[in-house]
This record gives structure tokens, C-alpha cells and sequence, in this order.
């Protein structure tokens, strides 16, 4: 009864583009802020690395005293930036794209396109959760040389980073391509 469009229990058309349209606005929101906090830590992870880097240069040409952690420490930080900032970057539709079908007038098609590559972007974030965490527990018992941090940490950069990628894929599906767009120009307007 609720299906039939003359009942009054059934949502008119406008009630039912709200609630999807309520829908995007939450996975928007969601999607933005995984986004802000991943770019905050990726951020100071930029800030840690560059610090280190000054403070190595210092030690080794200055004091003569290599620091004997700082090189480690800022491998396993870059990866950890670069997995948290990738997953940003892709929401933000910052990566290299190959623009073949971009300029097809049938909106259908463009959006079919998306949708595929999205599809195989969430395909390859998959596949790096599924190896990438096993090979993270894996070397939970070894240790890094230097720092002696289990290795389960920097190998974690992999799948976690994958897992926010593939969350940010999913809202990419559910939003329409323009979503970011308009946001941006909303935030704009005075």
C-alpha cells in the first residue's frame, strides 16, 4: 500500500528528493569532514618531517652528532602523510585524471564513466586493505632499527589509508559529480 502513489501513506515526489537529497548532504558532510581531519594530519605530519629534517641537517653538518632516528622516523612519517593526504586528495578530485570522456555531451555516459573508474579505484583500495593489513600484523613483532617501534605501524599507513580512500570512493558514488563544485561556490557566496 505504501508503493501505491495515490495512498497518503506514500511520499510525494518532493518528500522523496529531500530525503535523498538530505542523504547526500550527511555522506557530503561526513566525506568533508574525513577529509579536513585528514589533511589537518597530514598537515602536521608535513611540519614533523620538515622539522626533522632541519634538526638532522643541524646534527650531522654542525654538531657532528648524526641524530641516529631522524631518517627512519621521517620514511615512516611520509608514508603515513602520503596515504592520509592521497585519501584527501582523491575525494577533492586532485589526482592526474586522463579527461577521454570528460567532453561527451550524454550526461548518462559521463556519469557511467565515473562511476567506473570510481569502481576500480574502490577495486584497487580493496585489495590494498585485504593484503596490506595481514602483511602490517604480520610484522607486529618485528622492529624497526633505529626508533624500535613495532613495524605494524608504518606498515598500518597502507590499509588505513586505503580504508578512507575507499569510504571517500563510496561517498564519490552517492554524490552527484558536481557536488564539490557547488559547495565550493556555496562557501564563496557572501
Amino acid at each position: 500500500m505504501i508503493d501505491d502513489p495515490v495512498s497518503p501513506l506514500a511520499p510525494s515526489p518532493r518528500q522523496h528528493h529531500q530525503e535523498k537529497s538530505s542523504m547526500r548532504g550527511r555522506v557530503f558532510k561526513l566525506a568533508m569532514g574525513l577529509t579536513h581531519a585528514t589533511e589537518a594530519i597530514a598537515a602536521i605530519l608535513l611540519v614533523a618531517i620538515i622539522l626533522m629534517n632541519v634538526a638532522q641537517v643541524f646534527f650531522r653538518y654542525v654538531l657532528v652528532d648524526p641524530l641516529s632516528w631522524s631518517e627512519e622516523t621521517m620514511r615512516y612519517s611520509t608514508t603515513w602523510m602520503v596515504m592520509l593526504a592521497g585519501s584527501a586528495a582523491l575525494f577533492r578530485g586532485e589526482h592526474m585524471v586522463i579527461s577521454l570522456f570528460t567532453s561527451v555531451r550524454s550526461p548518462l555516459f559521463r556519469r557511467l564513466v565515473h562511476l567506473a573508474v570510481l569502481t576500480c579505484i574502490a577495486g584497487f583500495c580493496l585489495l590494498l586493505v585485504w593484503e596490506g593489513y595481514p602483511a602490517a600484523i604480520n610484522n607486529m613483532r618485528q622492529v624497526s632499527p633505529a626508533t624500535r617501534i613495532p613495524m605494524t605501524l608504518p606498515y598500518m599507513a597502507i590499509p588505513v589509508g586505503a580504508s578512507l580512500m575507499l569510504v571517500k570512493v563510496l561517498c564519490l558514488m552517492i554524490l552527484p559529480e558536481d557536488a564539490l563544485r557547488r559547495e565550493a561556490i556555496e562557501e564563496n557566496r557572501p
